[in-house]
């Protein structure tokens, strides 16, 4: 037979025996199929005992997608830190001969919610609560050991273990899930769960978690999903969803807002809305009533004892114990009629019991029965306030941990900012970082520049009236500006992920070519997307900030003189071989003394403000020049083919929003604090 990853995939057969040679499972039955392979129970034959396992057993077309495979890995290296009892524990990831790959988790019994909800399985109240109470707990926790979302919360991503109660799966799965999307047979069955604003590229946040688990609430409640795996975003949006008949209207008015589009209006984790909907007396009224109709009622321990409210425990004792103190204390006689009446009523019981023993031996046998049933209830509750103390403690420890962290995090930011303080004013262009948008791809590189003030304006006499008068302008705040213009490999990756037409390079080549053929709104779009990415505030810079960085500190025509000098910059006559040719790869020509390339010359370079052909309005705090109306908006550097008096720090000029060119391009700017 052949030993290729496909043969044995598609030949598993209980008995096999599957993985490396120092560590090997036996399959013993296969438990159903997944999303991304199949899911069999195997007895972990390596480790004493033979432990139980569940492994998912990957298909192994899908593993010929390299960035797949690499996530499958990520994956199992990052469930090993999560270490809750409500998520499913990954062992580890375990390579077989052939190329197929396994993962190996905690035994799970093979039921999900999703086939919990479609068996029709009915649960009180206190039962769908004390469910949902373990899948909030878990995706919360989620986040919190990660710092990132689930973002794959579906019924078929939760399992019911008949001890441990929910078992949360598929952490840290969402972009490899995605990247194999087209190889897939069917949607996951995520897609029906997932926020509005996961039909976009960009981070997901928490946010996009109590979306799903809203949706989640609402199928357990009403036996179907809200959405449909097919449905789009539009279709979501406008849908009317039904009121659940078990939730009045103010638990749904709740319920609602975690399904708003706007994020801000969401909770800000799973458990608060759980409290939102079910508040603890609210909560506490529902057990009572389910208890009322079903007195043994529960999925199975873990769920009641989650379900099991240790300060009612502790009530109930406290009373007890209150009113035997009451009757310690009470007047002497009342003790003595009260010990007498319980003597007579001792006496009275001993007689019936005897009576009722020689009459009927079987009530004997009804008796220990109730004592038997009395001992498991207690030992229920003390079971449930044992496991309730310990998810505090465990709360309490993480919480510590948290505050720890936070308290390393400040004093890190503080040393961080004291460090860029101190190389302000004496080193500006120094300090170069750039942001992650993710795990392989970054912002453009970025230089920290100083507050100071300088005369903006034509100085040497030589420039058009748009350039005067000449003022002073106090730039009050360091901010960052990009130390190359903006490439085509910069702005591709913005238009892919945007699905924005890709603009055209005149056949002179992308990647690290500035992008030209580009409007105003273009440039607007792509810092507005940087932003969101990054989550920092990018944005164009203001025509005060650009010309501030063009001159460097300098009052001289160019930074580096009064005259212009062979391979300084890409002009109509500046020396060197593309002069009205093409631009340049970016960088190609020195920095200026602020570590800033291309400020002359390459591309002319869109900036915020709106045009006015004088400075007599502008502002003189560095902010940008704004209009109700703005049909152009300004342009500074000069390009590859204008004249060089055109490339001036200080020179100036206008263009449509709307229009493009090939001698186009832009730079951003950060706002620092």
């Amino acid at each position: 037979m052949s030993d290729t990853a496909d043969s044995i995939y598609q030949s598993l057969q209980e008995g096999a025996i599957l993985g490396p040679e120092h560590h090997r499972f036996q399959l013993i039955g296969n438990s159903s199929t997944h999303l991304v392979g199949q899911l069999w129970q195997a007895k972990d034959i390596d480790v004493a005992g033979n432990p139980l396992v569940t492994l998912l057993i990957i298909n192994p077309t899908l593993l010929k997608q390299t960035s797949f495979a690499e996530g499958i890995k990520k994956h199992a290296a990052l469930s090993k830190q999560l270490q809750n009892k409500h998520i499913a524990e990954c062992y580890g990831f375990f390579p077989h001969k052939g190329g197929l790959l396994l993962l190996s988790y905690e035994k799970l019994d093979g039921l999900t919610l999703s086939g919990f909800i479609k068996a029709g399985q009915q649960l009180q109240i206190a039962q769908r609560l004390g469910l949902l109470r373990q899948v909030a707990y878990a995706v919360d926790m989620n986040f919190q050991k990660l710092r990132s979302p689930h973002a794959c919360l579906s019924p078929d991503a939760i399992y019911i273990n008949r001890k441990g109660g929910v078992k949360l799966t598929l952490s840290a799965l969402r972009e490899t899930l995605e990247s194999i999307a087209d190889l897939l047979t069917a949607p996951p069955s995520y897609k029906a769960y997932q926020s509005p604003e996961a039909f976009h590229p960009g981070k997901l946040t928490r946010k996009t978690d109590v979306y799903s688990f809203a949706a989640i609430i609402y199928e357990v409640f009403t036996g179907k999903p809200p959405f449909d795996v097919n449905e789009s975003e539009a279709d979501r949006v406008r849908k009317q969803l039904e009121q659940p008949t078990d939730l009045d209207d103010e638990q749904w008015a709740e319920l609602q807002k975690a399904f708003s589009t706007d994020t801000e209006e969401r909770f800000a984790s799973c458990t608060e809305l759980m409290k939102a909907i079910f508040p603890p007396k609210a909560e506490e009224d529902s057990n009572d009533e389910s208890e009322k109709e079903q007195p043994n009622a529960g999925i199975e321990s873990e769920t009641d004892d989650e379900n099991s409210s240790p300060s009612s425990i502790k009530d109930k004792l406290k009373s007890t114990v209150k009113r035997s103190k009451k009757l310690l204390t009470a007047p002497p006689k009342i003790v003595i009629y009260t010990l007498i009446g319980c003597c007579i009523f001792i006496a009275g019981y001993l007689s019936g019991w005897a009576v009722s023993e020689l009459i009927n031996f079987k009530e004997k046998d009804f008796q220990t029965l109730q004592i038997a049933k009395q001992q498991e209830a207690l030992q229920q509750m003390y079971d449930s306030l044992q496991a309730q103390q310990e998810i505090q403690s465990r709360a309490e420890q993480e919480l510590n941990d948290a505050l720890q962290n936070n308290s390393l995090l400040e004093q890190e930011l503080l040393s961080a900012r004291k460090m860029l303080k101190a190389a302000e004013p004496d080193t500006p262009g120094q300090q170069i970082f750039k942001d992650q948008i993710d795990n392989t791809t970054y912002g453009p590189e970025m230089v920290l520049l100083p507050s100071g003030e300088f005369r903006m304006g034509d100085q040497a006499g030589i420039g058009d009236d748009n350039e005067k008068p000449v003022h002073l302008v106090k730039i009050r705040k360091p901010f960052a500006l990009s130390r190359f213009e903006v490439t085509f490999a910069e702005y591709d990756t913005f238009a892919k992920a945007t699905k924005r037409p890709l603009p055209d390079d005149e056949g002179w080549g992308r990647g690290n070519q500035p992008v030209i053929n580009v409007t105003w709104r273009d440039a607007s779009a792509y810092v507005e997307w940087l932003s969101h990415e990054t989550g920092h505030p990018y944005r164009l810079p203001t025509e005060a900030e650009w010309e501030y960085a063009a001159r460097a500190g300098t009052l001289s025509t160019y930074w580096w003189g009064d005259e212009l000098k062979p391979n300084m910059a890409v002009c109509s006559g500046c020396g060197s071989e593309f002069d009205g040719v093409k631009p340049m790869p970016v960088g190609s020509f020195p920095a200026n003394h602020w570590g800033l390339h291309d400020m002359t010359g390459n591309v002319d370079e869109w900036v915020a403000d709106c045009y006015t052909n004088s400075y007599k309005t502008t502002p003189r705090n560095g902010s940008a020049y704004t209009e109700k109306v703005c049909e152009s908006r300004v342009m500074r550097g000069g390009s590859w083919f204008e004249i060089d008096r055109l490339i001036r720090p200080a020179s100036r000029y206008r263009h449509p929003v709307d229009s493009k060119r090939n001698s186009w391009g832009f730079r951003v700017a950060l706002d620092f604090e």
